[in-house]
């Protein structure tokens, strides 16, 4: 479908969209998407915007600081971008992602580019289709300009793979930038592109989105597929966007959003993305009324916690003056920590979900089992794991796998009726209060023996919590400010089962409210950045 609808709803939503410094000028570092497409409708050319994001790359992941956020740029970057303002100025656009250059985490398979999960043992295969959503977002007229960095098969926390090696967090170079979709998250947040694609397992699209000053958005679960994604499990992998700004996480998400045939957990979002592009949702006056649950139990209550905590209290605080009803604390009655880590996936599906990944990229592809895959060259954490899920039982029959399942249905109703009998809208809590890891701590060898946190500080309130992760609700963190190291911090929003509209809402009033982006030192602005057209 054309813009034509599209861009009549946009207009009628004006108030999401920020105003232009000047009438021909477009600040990458501040604009929207709905900026962009006012200015690409005005003459700005999506080839000059790739431009600026290649130079970017080239002086900040290539050179300065070497973030090594990115894996692999699109070679036809440029030509694809000239395509697309032709269409354009022919045809007009297709949809609002017309154009918006994004960074795609390197487990997305994408025909035209190699997809490893960061494993050397699985360098320069070319996927001989592209993953749903990516399908989709081209479709949309999306660039995609380059594959990113990540953890390992998305199986870890710091942003550390065999092939890609480290990548650094922009805001602290000494400090881990959060992970498995590290890449994404520093390459967002310096400017690589407009928008990132994440996966999470546990909370890694959020986690490094915290940690990034970015708009973090983990989906219900179903409501995005994950067909043509390297998996970990069947059940809990989600994929969504990384971005700077909830208008641009939200309208990415309508893209990506959809019924997949051949992610059969697709069919729970059947109907559930509204027409608009989640534009209705995108009110300044959306905490007017909304009722807020505040789930003191997920706060750390350590010394340590005290300085994010305090940024919370204040984003808290931003809610009540925005009108918003906040119920504080919110009377929960049962420990959400004990119940939360009693739900688990295990490692039942890992080998099975993974060896579905390798048989579907066809009978040309190097790898067909974990053992060939480790024998091709894996990070050496992963070989313990992955020797561990070898031998793991299969899930059909599986009492111990079986009865964990049941506990996330079990956490989801909970959460649910928690809701209902205080009559909130979302629940909000910080994503994570402990100070970040520093990379020598948490990668002492290069990312071979990578020390993981102790049980104390793994089982306490306040460090990466997943209460979206163990219930499938959808979540997005929100930059809340920065800590004492430079690291940002993040308030996290969660909503009902498919109830994206509600949780874009808050969020967006939110972030209008209390407005927490800033360019990380790192990678200042070049005096490209400002486009006049």
């Amino acid at each position: 479908m054309r813009l034509s609808r599209v861009l009549l709803i946009a207009a009628a939503f004006t108030s999401a969209a920020h105003t232009f410094t000047r009438a021909a000028e477009l600040d990458l570092s501040t604009a929207t998407i709905l900026d962009l497409q006012k200015a690409y409708d005005a003459g700005l050319t999506s080839e000059k915007v790739v431009e600026v994001y290649l130079k970017r790359i080239a002086a900040y992941d290539q050179a300065g600081p070497k973030l090594n956020a990115i894996l692999t740029l699109h070679p036809k970057a440029l030509e694809l971008a000239r395509a697309l303002d032709a269409e354009r100025k022919a045809k007009g656009p297709r949809s609002l992602m017309h154009g918006v250059p994004v960074l795609v985490k390197d487990n997305y398979d994408t025909f035209d580019l190699a997809t490893t999960g960061g494993a050397k043992a699985l360098a320069g295969t070319v996927p001989f289709r592209d993953a749903f959503t990516i399908a989709r977002l081209r479709a949309a007229g999306a660039i995609i300009l380059a594959k990113t960095n990540l953890d390992e098969f998305a199986r870890g926390a710091t942003g550390t793979s065999s092939l890609g090696g480290q990548v650094l967090n922009p805001y602290n170079l000494e400090k881990i930038p959060g992970g498995s979709s590290g890449g994404s998250g520093a390459g967002v947040t310096a400017l690589f592109g407009w928008v990132g694609l994440g996966t999470e397992t546990g909370s890694s699209i959020r986690n490094p989105s915290t940690k990034a000053n970015l708009v973090g958005f983990a989906p219900s679960e179903g409501l995005v597929s994950r067909a043509g994604i390297i998996p970990i499990s069947i059940t809990y992998d989600r994929a969504g966007p990384m971005a700077r700004s909830v208008t641009d996480a939200a309208i990415t998400m309508s893209i990506m959003a959809g019924t997949d045939a051949s992610d059969l957990f697709s069919y729970k979002g059947l109907g559930k993305t509204p027409s608009d592009n989640y534009l209705s949702s995108l009110k300044k006056d959306g905490l007017k009324g909304a009722r807020i649950g505040v789930v003191r139990e997920l706060f750390g209550t350590e010394d340590a916690d005290k300085p994010a905590v305090e940024l919370i209290e204040a984003a808290i605080k931003k809610l009540k003056d925005a009108g918003a009803v906040v119920i504080d604390p919110l009377p929960v009655g049962a420990n959400l920590w004990d119940l939360v880590r009693e739900t688990n996936y295990g490692n039942a599906e890992n080998r099975v979900a993974l060896e579905a990944y390798f048989a579907s990229r066809g009978p040309q592809f190097p790898i067909k089992t974990i053992p060939d895959l480790v024998k091709g060259g894996v990070i050496g954490r992963l070989q313990k794991r992955y020797d561990e899920e070898q031998s793991a039982a299969e899930p059909t029959g599986n009492a111990e796998y079986i009865a964990k399942l049941e506990g996330r249905f079990v956490l989801q109703k909970f959460v649910h009726e928690l809701m209902d009998r205080w009559q909130v809208d979302v629940l909000v809590y910080p994503h994570e209060t402990k100070p970040v890891r520093t990379i020598a701590d948490a990668v002492p060898n290069k990312g071979e023996t990578p020390t993981p946190p102790n049980d104390a500080r793994s089982r306490v309130a306040g460090n990466g919590n997943r209460i979206s992760t163990a219930s499938g609700m959808p979540a997005m963190t929100v930059p809340a400010g920065f800590n004492t190291d430079g690291v940002p911090v993040g308030l996290e929003i969660l909503a009902r089962l498919y109830d994206e509209p509600t949780l874009i809402k808050v969020a967006y009033a939110y972030e209008q409210a209390n407005p927490q982006r800033k360019l990380p030192a790192t990678t200042p602005l070049l005096g490209i950045e400002k486009i006049t057209y």
